[in-house]
C-alpha cells in the first residue's frame, strides 16, 4: 500500500484525523488505489477532491479548501451529501454518471452555494471521473475544478455594457435613450418596472416622462411628490446615496410611505440619485411587485447604467442647445483673449474668478496671496453669483486644523460638506462666510506656500476630478499671469524713475537692474513668457509680412514673385516648430519615439557631421567602451542633443581646442544615485568634454533655464541645454555639468540601460505606393480644429485618397457605423465631447482589428498614447508637419 506523502495543510489534516469511526476505516486499511489517488490530489495545486465509499466520504486538498469557505476543515471525511446539501440535487446526476464509469465535464456551471452563511451565485468548470479500487470495481470518484465566478460575471457585465452602448447609440432623442436603457436593465435584473425621473426646480416632485414595465404592473409616468414615499428614504437620495428597500411593508424607513408604494403595485425598490453642481437632478428607479433582496452587483450595475445613460442623455440635450452653447463659447473665447492683454492684476483676477466660477457652476471663486510667514492670506479678487464678496485678510488657522495640515503640505483642501467632513468648530469660519463645500488649491513655489485659489458652493457638493484638475491648472496660470503683470508694472516704475534720475542715479540704476535680474531668476514663468513672446513675435512678423506681401502680389497679378515669400513663411514656421519642440523637451512634454539604441554606433555615425559642425580648429576624438550597454531612447532626439552639446563646446573654444566624446557603463546606487537625482540601476553615460573657457558657478546654476544664454544677441535662443535637460529627464535619466573656469567643461548624459537585445536591422522591402491605393482607400480624418482639418484633408486628397471628415469622436463613430469602408484613420489625440483619439481608435479597431491608425498631435499626450505600446499598424506624427512628411508616414503605414 502507498504511504501518504506530505501534502500541505490538508495532508496534515488527513493524517491527524481518527478515521476508525469513519466508514472508510483506518488509513492503513485503505486500498492502494485510494491512497495513490489521495497522494496525487494532496500534492497538486489544482483544486481537487476525492469522494470514496458508499457514503462518498469527502477528502480534499489545499487548493479546494478556499472553495469550502466556512465549512473547512469540518468537511474533511464527511459524506459528500452532508458537505454540499444545497446543490446536491443539481450535481447528483453527474455523480451517478461518474459512479457508473462515465467521466463528465462541465464548463461554467451555475450553482447557488452557501459557503459563508448566505446564498451566493457561483460558477464552476469541473470534471468528475470514476476511481477504481484494487479489485477493478468503482469505489468512488475524483473531481478537478476551478471557480469561474469572477470571469462569468465580468463577461456578463461586458456583454451588458456593449448592449447598453449599442442601444444608447441607436436612440434618436433623450427620452428614447432613457427608455432603451430602462428596458435593458429591467430585463437583466428581472425587475417589473424601470424608469428615469427628473427632479423639478422646487426639488419636491419627480417627473417621469416614460418608463418600462414587464407588463405585470402599470406605468408610473407623471408627477409624484417624493416625500409621499417616505421622508427617510428620500433624504438618502438627497444625500446622493443609492437607496434600496427589500420590502416596503416592513422597512422602518418607509412607514406611511408604504401606501404610496402600494398604489403603484410596488413591494421592493431601488433608486439611484444623480447629482449635478451640488443639486439633486434626477434618479433611476427600479421596482418589483414582490419582496426581493438587492445584491451589491445589482446596485453597482444600476449605478453604472445611470451614469452611462445620463452621459448619453446629456450629449443629446447638448445637441439641442448647440446654438446657445456656441454663442457662449464665443463669449468665453473673447473674454480669454481680453485677459491676455490685461496689465492690471485686479482686472485679471476679476475676469479669471468670474470665468472659473461660471464655467464650473459654483457659487463663488476666490484668489489669495499668502503672507510671508504663510500663517495668513489676503483674498485679492473674488466673484460670486449674487455679487457678494469675501475680499480681506484671514488667518489660515481660522479654517481649522485640516486646512493648516493640507494646505501647509501643499495639498488641496477638499470639503464636500463641512457639516460632515470636518469638526463643527472647524466649519464655523466656512459657515460664517456662506460656504458649505469647497476646493482650495495651494500654489507652492521654491518649497513655500505662495498663493491659494478656491471654488465654493453654498450647498453640499461632491467634487469631481474634472473640477480639481481644472482648478490646479487655473491656479498655476493665474499666478504666472499676475506675476507677469507685476514684473511689467515694476519695469514701468523703474523706467519712470530712470527718466528722471539717469544722470545722477547711476548706482541706483545698477541696483534696480540687479533686483530685476534676481526677480527674473526667481520667476521662471515670467522669463519663459518673455522669451517665447520675443521669438514668436519675430516669427509672426516674418509670417505676417510674407502673407501681406503675397496678398498684394496676388492683387497685382505678380504671381511669379510670391515663391520666395512662401519659402520665407515656411522657414519661419519651421523655426517656430523647432522652438516648440525644444520647449516641449525642456518641459518633458515632447512626443518621443524610443527604440533600443546602440549609442556607440550612433556616435560613430555622427562623427563626420560633428567634425564639419565644429570646424577645423577643434580636434574631435571618441573614447567608447567596447562593451557599452544599449539604451532605450528616441534616436533623433539623442542625435539632436549630442549635436547641441558639441556646438556649445565649440563656442566655448573660440581659439580652437579638443573635443572628446566618451561612453561608459555605470551602476548608480546609494549616495551616488541620490546626488545625480537618479533611481538606483544601470546607466549608459555619454560625455562631451572640451578644453574651453569653462563656466562660473552662477552660469552653471542657470545653464538649464529656458532662454538663458551667455551668447550675444542673435547667436542663440537659450533653449539648447534646456532641451537636452528635458529630453534626458523624459527618457528616465539626467544631465550633469562638471566645469572649472578656464579649464574646460564635461557634460554627461545619463540614460537608463536597456535590458533586452538589440534587433539586427533588416533591409526594407519595397512597399505599396500611394498611387496603388488611391482608388480603393478611404481616409477618416478627425480633428476639432477646422483649419488643420481643412489643410490635412486637402493634402490627403492631393495624394489621391478619398477623405471623410469629422470634428470629434462621436461624429467619427457615426460615420464608421454608417457603413463607410474606412482604410485608414487619421486622428488628433486630444478631441472634445467625451472621446479622445486613442479611445476612438480602440473603438474602431473593435470592429476592424487591422485598421491602420495615424495619430497627429501638437502635444505629448503620453497619458493617452501610453509608453511604447503602439503596434506596427500605428504611427504618430507631430504637428506642424509638411505634406512630404505626411505622405511618407502614410505610405509606410499602408505597406
Amino acid at each position: 500500500m502507498s504511504r501518504l506523502i506530505e501534502g500541505g495543510q490538508c495532508g496534515a489534516l488527513v493524517r491527524s484525523l481518527d478515521w476508525s469511526g469513519n466508514s472508510l476505516g483506518a488509513i492503513a486499511a485503505w486500498p492502494q488505489s485510494l491512497t495513490a489517488a489521495i497522494n496525487l490530489m494532496l500534492n497538486s495545486s489544482q483544486p481537487m477532491f476525492v469522494a470514496w465509499g458508499p457514503e462518498l466520504n469527502f477528502i480534499y486538498n489545499d487548493g479546494y479548501a478556499p472553495i469550502l469557505g466556512g465549512r473547512h476543515p469540518k468537511a474533511m471525511g464527511r459524506p459528500f451529501k452532508d458537505v454540499w446539501p444545497e446543490i446536491w440535487h443539481e450535481i447528483w446526476p453527474l455523480i451517478e454518471k461518474a459512479l457508473s464509469g462515465q467521466a463528465t465535464w462541465m464548463e461554467n456551471m451555475h450553482l447557488v452555494m452557501e459557503r459563508h452563511g448566505a446564498p451566493e451565485n457561483t460558477w464552476y468548470t469541473f470534471s468528475y471521473s470514476p476511481l477504481f479500487d484494487d479489485t477493478g470495481a468503482i469505489g468512488g470518484m475524483v473531481c478537478s475544478c476551478i471557480e469561474t465566478t469572477a470571469e462569468v460575471l465580468a463577461q456578463r457585465l461586458a456583454d451588458f455594457r456593449l448592449a447598453l452602448d449599442s442601444e444608447l447609440r441607436r436612440a434618436a432623442d433623450p427620452a428614447e435613450a432613457m427608455f432603451r436603457a430602462s428596458e435593458l436593465l429591467g430585463s437583466r435584473l428581472g425587475a417589473a418596472r424601470v424608469g428615469y425621473g427628473d427632479i423639478d426646480a422646487s426639488g419636491e416632485f419627480v417627473l417621469v416622462e416614460r418608463d418600462w414595465t414587464d407588463g405585470t404592473i402599470p406605468t408610473v409616468a407623471g408627477a409624484h411628490r417624493m416625500e409621499a414615499f417616505g421622508p427617510a428614504i428620500i433624504a438618502e437620495l438627497r444625500a446622493n446615496q443609492t437607496m434600496t428597500v427589500d420590502d416596503v411593508n416592513i422597512d422602518p424607513r418607509v412607514n406611511e410611505g408604504a401606501q404610496a408604494f402600494a398604489a403603484i403595485s410596488t413591494r421592493s425598490v431601488m433608486a439611484v440619485p444623480l447629482h449635478r453642481f451640488g443639486s439633486f437632478r434626477a434618479m433611476l428607479f427600479i421596482h418589483h411587485h414582490s419582496p426581493r433582496q438587492w445584491s451589491a452587483e445589482d446596485i453597482a450595475l444600476a449605478e453604472e447604467t445611470l451614469m452611462r445613460t445620463w452621459d448619453a442623455v446629456e450629449r443629446a440635450r447638448a445637441e439641442l442647445l448647440l446654438r446657445s452653447s456656441e454663442e457662449r463659447l464665443r463669449f468665453l473665447d473673447e473674454l480669454g483673449q481680453a485677459t491676455i492683454a490685461l496689465t492690471d492684476a485686479n482686472e485679471v483676477l476679476a475676469i479669471t474668478t468670474k470665468l472659473v466660477g461660471e464655467h464650473l457652476g459654483v457659487t463663488s471663486c476666490a484668489y489669495a496671496d499668502m503672507d510671508q510667514d504663510s500663517d495668513g492670506f489676503t483674498i485679492r479678487g473674488d466673484w460670486s453669483d449674487n455679487g457678494s464678496t469675501i475680499v480681506g485678510h484671514y488667518r489660515l488657522a481660522d479654517f481649522g486644523e485640516l486646512a493648516v495640515e493640507r494646505l501647509g503640505a501643499g495639498q488641496p483642501l477638499i470639503i464636500n460638506d463641512n457639516e460632515v467632513d470636518i469638526a463643527p468648530h472647524e466649519a464655523a469660519t466656512f459657515q460664517a462666510i456662506g460656504i458649505r463645500a469647497t476646493i482650495c488649491m495651494p500654489l507652492v513655489k521654491n518649497g513655500k506656500l505662495t498663493a491659494l485659489m478656491a471654488i465654493h458652493d453654498r450647498l453640499p457638493r461632491r467634487w469631481t476630478d474634472r473640477e480639481l484638475t481644472l482648478l490646479l491648472a487655473v491656479t498655476e496660470r493665474s499666478w504666472s499671469h499676475i506675476e507677469r503683470v507685476g514684473v511689467i508694472a515694476k519695469l514701468a516704475e523703474i523706467n519712470r524713475d530712470l527718466e528722471a534720475m539717469v544722470a545722477e542715479r547711476t548706482a541706483d540704476l545698477m541696483a534696480a537692474e540687479a533686483t530685476l535680474r534676481q526677480s527674473q531668476k526667481m520667476e521662471a514663468v515670467g522669463q519663459l513668457t518673455g522669451g517665447l513672446a520675443h521669438d514668436f513675435n519675430n516669427i509672426l512678423a516674418g509670417v505676417g509680412g510674407s502673407l501681406d506681401i503675397m496678398a498684394r502680389r496676388l492683387e497685382q497679378g505678380r504671381i511669379a514673385e510670391i515663391g520666395r515669400y512662401i519659402t520665407g513663411a515656411s522657414e519661419a514656421i519651421k523655426r517656430a516648430a523647432a522652438i516648440t519642440q525644444r520647449m516641449l523637451a525642456f518641459s518633458r512634454r515632447q512626443t518621443l519615439d524610443p527604440t533600443p539604441t546602440n549609442v556607440a554606433t550612433l556616435v560613430e555615425g555622427m562623427i563626420e557631421l560633428i567634425t564639419r559642425s565644429v570646424g577645423p580648429a577643434v580636434a574631435v576624438s571618441t573614447e567608447m567602451d567596447e562593451r557599452l550597454w544599449p539604451t532605450f531612447v528616441d534616436v533623433s532626439q539623442l542625435e539632436n542633443a549630442l549635436l547641441n552639446l558639441c556646438i556649445n563646446a565649440r563656442d566655448a573654444m573660440p581659439e580652437g581646442g579638443s573635443l572628446t566624446i566618451s561612453g561608459e557603463n555605470m551602476h548608480a546606487h546609494g549616495a551616488k544615485a541620490s546626488k545625480l537625482g537618479l533611481p538606483e540601476g544601470d546607466y549608459v553615460c555619454l560625455t562631451v568634454a572640451d578644453t574651453g573657457t569653462g563656466m562660473t558657478p552662477e552660469v552653471v546654476a542657470r545653464a538649464f533655464d529656458p532662454f538663458f544664454t551667455t551668447k550675444p544677441i542673435g547667436r542663440g535662443t537659450g533653449l539648447g541645454l534646456s532641451m537636452v535637460y528635458g529630453f534626458a529627464g523624459q527618457s528616465g535619466g539626467n544631465v550633469e555639468i562638471e566645469t572649472d573656469l578656464g579649464a574646460g567643461t564635461r557634460i554627461t548624459l545619463y540614460l537608463p540601460r536597456f535590458a533586452g537585445e538589440l534587433e539586427t536591422p533588416r533591409p526594407e522591402s519595397p512597399g505599396a505606393t500611394v498611387e496603388t491605393r488611391k482608388t480603393d482607400t478611404t481616409v477618416l480624418l478627425v480633428d476639432d480644429e477646422n483649419l488643420i482639418r481643412m489643410a490635412v484633408a486637402e493634402q490627403l486628397r492631393e495624394l489621391g485618397f478619398a477623405v471623410l471628415e469629422a470634428p470629434d469622436g462621436p461624429s467619427a463613430l457615426r460615420i464608421f457605423e454608417g457603413g463607410a469602408n474606412i482604410g485608414l484613420l487619421v486622428t488628433d489625440v486630444g478631441l472634445p465631447n467625451g472621446i479622445n483619439g486613442r479611445q476612438l481608435a480602440d473603438a474602431l479597431r473593435a470592429w476592424a482589428p487591422t485598421l491602420p491608425v495615424l495619430f497627429i498631435t501638437g502635444y505629448a499626450e503620453k497619458a493617452v498614447l501610453g509608453h511604447g505600446d503602439l503596434d506596427v499598424r500605428t504611427r504618430v506624427l507631430t504637428k506642424p508637419f509638411t505634406a512630404g512628411s505626411l505622405q511618407e508616414t502614410v505610405v509606410n503605414l499602408l505597406q
